[in-house]
């Protein structure tokens, strides 16, 4: 048997939070939560994930600072990021891009639509390509 594939889904929202994680455990993924940046870091020194979704803003250090912190973790450096947020300004992806997110999923968005793109990001093509321009699912 294989193992699952682990997410931790980092997000402030506490009933966003439990519709997502609880979307993943149904569709076969470990999927776990974390509401701010220091469970976050806690979480992430505790197991490797698969997958890191992130909303960008969070209590305290932001997104962008989890997405850095998981960049510059040697054992995280290839774990594929994606951005949750409602925040959709070409700035706010550019920043989101430079701070090591992979792919940037807006607010709000259907279940589907988040399967989709994590589909693609544990795709192999992409996860040694970062970059949020470059993974667009139709």
């Amino acid at each position: 048997m294989t193992p699952k594939r682990v997410v931790l889904v980092v997000e402030d929202d506490p009933s966003l939070q439990h519709t997502v994680v609880e979307h993943l455990r149904v569709t076969g993924f470990d999927a776990r939560g974390a509401s701010n940046y220091d469970s976050a870091v806690k979480a992430l020194q505790m197991f490797q994930p698969t997958v890191v979704c992130v909303d960008l803003g969070l209590p305290s250090e932001s997104g962008y600072e989890l997405c850095e912190f998981i960049r510059k973790e040697p054992k995280l450096v290839s774990v594929p990021i994606l951005v949750m947020s409602e925040r959709s300004y070409p700035e706010d992806m550019a920043h989101a891009e430079e701070a090591g997110a992979n792919a940037f999923l807006k607010k709000p968005f259907t279940m589907q639509e988040l399967s989709k793109y994590l589909g693609a990001l544990l795709d192999r093509r992409y996860a040694s390509r970062p970059s949020v321009r470059r993974l667009r699912v139709d």
